[in-house]
């Protein structure tokens, strides 16, 4: 396994990024970026998946100084990722009304493989390396990538066709009452 296992993780999930994550009933989709953004308004609904993504960062930060618990922290992500597969329905937003999920788009997709892409490679240095000094380090484009992920969520937060009003999912609309 070559020792550019976390450069390419990390440019997989940067492009995950950029693709649909989820298509819905109704025509509806959602993409990848919105379902970052707003992932953790999901644990209302039993929707916890998307802790996948800080399990991922903890165990790309810790994938040399702790090379066994940053294979766990993956192995965890990678879990709760592959458990996306059972989610039937999720909010759009434009009419806030849970949709029936259809399929999952490429950037699931991406988002899967560069988890596994992470726990292959820090499975195999586990293996082979004897200390954390034998562990791949950090390269200069793993922490251009990390700042490129940082500047994609930052621009996707400005992105008006991102926009979610949370509480218009959490409180659902008033129901005209006949006297």
């Amino acid at each position: 396994m070559p020792a550019f296992y976390l450069t390419f993780s990390l440019l997989l999930y940067l492009v995950s990024l950029y693709f649909e994550g989820a298509v819905m009933s109704a025509g509806r989709h959602m993409p990848a970026l919105q379902m970052l953004l707003y992932g953790p308004w999901g644990v209302p609904f039993g929707l916890y998946q998307w802790f996948a993504n800080p399990l991922l960062a903890l165990a790309v930060l810790a994938h040399r100084r702790f090379r066994r618990l940053a294979l766990v922290l993956g192995l965890a992500a990678l879990y709760l990722a592959a458990s996306s597969l059972g989610i039937d329905r999720l909010p759009d937003n434009r009419s806030y009304a849970f949709q029936d999920l259809i399929g999952f788009g490429a950037g699931f997709y991406l988002w899967l493989g560069a988890i596994a892409l992470f726990c292959l490679g820090q499975g195999w240095w586990c293996w082979k390396a004897r200390s954390s000094t034998d562990m791949p380090g950090w390269r200069w484009l793993d922490v251009a990538l990390i700042a490129a992920l940082g500047v994609a969520v930052y621009a996707g937060t400005q992105m008006p066709s991102l926009r979610f009003q949370v509480d218009k999912v959490l409180m659902p609309p008033e129901q005209p009452q006949a006297f």
